[in-house]
């Protein structure tokens, strides 16, 4: 699938040139970068290349802050938002693992979070509070999942504005596979995410940044504007209700 442009080719030369990834072998994805930097929008476009590449296809889709960008979503059967992406997660979570114990699976299926860690840190605190294992079964779920997926086609594309190691147990987050940072990176998030790359100090507006995939040289990135927001949404709802 398309997982952007190559940032220079398309603002130096006007030269639309994808960064094409396959599904199969790049399933797990973290994006991250601060407020503005257009995570929403970049996940949006991506969710649209996803269900063009792939049209076997379920996706959960879990949004803890209810966002105005995904509220498209709403009537969808698996979309979760506020309290619900708990049960998002672990319905997920034991799709996956009825999938494992019969061995394969026929269909494809992928896990998007947004805004993780306000989940985490409100599961934490609500832990704290009624003495229970809420936000560890998350961080649980979420951690073989990334480890176990892959063969069986279950990805999980986690969106956060920090991708802090405690918010994937047992070093989960080595197992993403692509890895998109966007807007302005701090120089402690650029070592955390981008461990062992020489990162360039350079200004990047909305939707630009960097990306880096198992087996490839760390890559610029952009994300083209998408000229009829309304209308995408709309043929993403469409496809996702025809294949749930």
């Amino acid at each position: 699938m398309k997982w952007g442009y190559n940032k220079e080719l398309y603002s130096n030369y006007n030269m639309a040139i994808p960064i094409e990834l396959s599904i199969a072998t790049h399933c797990h994805s973290l994006i991250t970068g601060s407020s503005g930097s257009g995570k929403s929008y970049a996940l949006l476009y991506l969710i649209g290349m996803l269900l063009q590449a792939v049209s076997n296809i379920t996706i959960f889709f879990c949004d803890f802050k209810n966002s105005d960008d995904f509220h498209f979503f709403k009537d969808y059967k698996y979309y979760y938002s506020g309290n619900d992406c708990y049960q998002g997660i672990m319905e997920y979570y034991n799709k996956f693992t009825e999938t494992r114990t019969s061995g394969s699976s026929k269909k494809r299926y992928i896990l998007i979070c947004d805004e993780y860690p306000a989940l985490i840190n409100y599961l934490q605190t609500k832990d704290k509070q009624n003495k229970t294992k809420y936000a560890n079964d998350v961080l649980s779920a979420v951690s073989e999942i990334l480890m176990l997926g892959r063969g069986i086609k279950f990805g999980i594309w986690i969106v956060t504005q920090r991708a802090d190691s405690t918010l994937f147990s047992n070093g989960a987050r080595d197992n993403f596979m692509i890895i998109i940072g966007l807007g302005r990176l701090s120089r402690e998030q650029k070592g955390m995410i981008f461990t062992g790359e020489d990162i360039p100090e350079k200004t990047y507006s909305q939707g630009e940044g960097f990306l880096l995939a198992d087996g490839h040289e760390l890559k610029e990135v952009k994300y083209p504007k998408i000229k009829d927001v309304d209308d995408w949404k709309r043929h993403i709802l469409t496809f996702i209700n025809q294949n749930s």
